[in-house]
């Protein structure tokens, strides 16, 4: 992030990799998690070779500003739901936070579910040793191994999306399992995700209401990135709703119920996400 807001053109120099003091071939996978996750975009059309000069995107220039040392989850929930709304370039991971429907499996099942799927929606199919390999960087980057191992605690797998509680792994059965409960998530980081699913939504008045479990279905809602049914979404949004500031509320009744919020859009989200984090780290 740092070459990145200060330095781009370093990006470009084939010395790259001495500059961040890693391997070639990590100094590229750096690149492309910049890129997918919403932090930085392609500057121009000029280029050296095929490289092109990068610059950061209004989410990465709050992060560098405010959170630059990542450390604050709410950063990384909203990485996450970037990588959910990514579909073209994160193919894996879009497709099994929106559309793979099994909450407990293992490895066969998912890889065997997530080839289908490509195949149907008319895309070239991979190789199974390249679907196995984005497969297994995905659920990697998200499972929690049960009983905990005494691996290095430098160990480079250790992936921070770990720490949003989404996924385990049970070393004895081979089995992972997608955790459902309600979570805490930061009341402007839900806006963001929900700004992101429903963009017609926020333009339509001060306040929109979207019926909740339209909000727990829909493809990149908050349902599906946060991994949240319909009952754990709403005690999620119940618990956003004491300190959202009226910015987020439970509206209607029982079978009617709705999530009624303020209509922003998804970098409005964002700066107050991350505007309000500041604040309370001064308080």
């Amino acid at each position: 992030m740092k070459l990145v807001c200060e330095s781009p053109e370093q990006f470009l120099d084939e010395e790259v990799a001495d500059y961040l003091g890693v391997g070639r071939n990590m100094a590229k996978s750096i690149r492309h998690w910049l890129m997918v996750t919403g932090l930085a975009e392609v500057a121009s059309i000029e280029s050296r070779g095929r490289a092109t000069l990068l610059q950061p995107t209004e989410l990465g220039q709050l992060v560098w500003r405010y959170d630059p040392f990542f450390l604050d989850q709410g950063t990384w929930w909203i990485l996450h739901a970037n990588l959910v709304n990514n579909f073209n370039a994160t193919t894996t991971w879009s497709w099994f936070f929106n559309n793979f429907t099994h909450d407990r499996f293992d490895r066969a099942v998912c890889l065997e579910s997530l080839r289908r799927f490509i195949e149907s929606s008319q895309k070239r199919v991979p190789s199974t040793s390249t679907l196995s390999r984005d497969l297994g960087c995905m659920l990697l980057s998200y499972a929690r191994a049960v009983p905990a191992g005494n691996d290095d605690p430098e160990d480079g797998a250790d992936c921070p999306f770990r720490e949003l509680g989404l996924l385990s792994y049970y070393r004895t059965s081979g089995y992972f399992h997608i955790h459902q409960a309600a979570k805490q998530i930061p009341a402007n980081v839900f806006g963001y995700v929900m700004s992101m699913a429903f963009p017609e939504a926020m333009r339509e008045s001060r306040t929109t209401d979207v019926k909740l479990q339209e909000a727990a279905r829909k493809s990149s809602g908050p349902g599906r990135v946060f991994c949240l049914n319909g009952e754990t979404l709403f005690e999620t949004v119940s618990q956003i709703e004491q300190r959202s500031d009226d910015f987020i509320q439970i509206a209607g009744m029982a079978g009617d119920r709705t999530i009624r919020l303020h209509c922003m859009p998804t970098d409005e989200w964002a700066t107050l996400f991350f505007e309000t984090r500041e604040e309370v780290a001064h308080v």
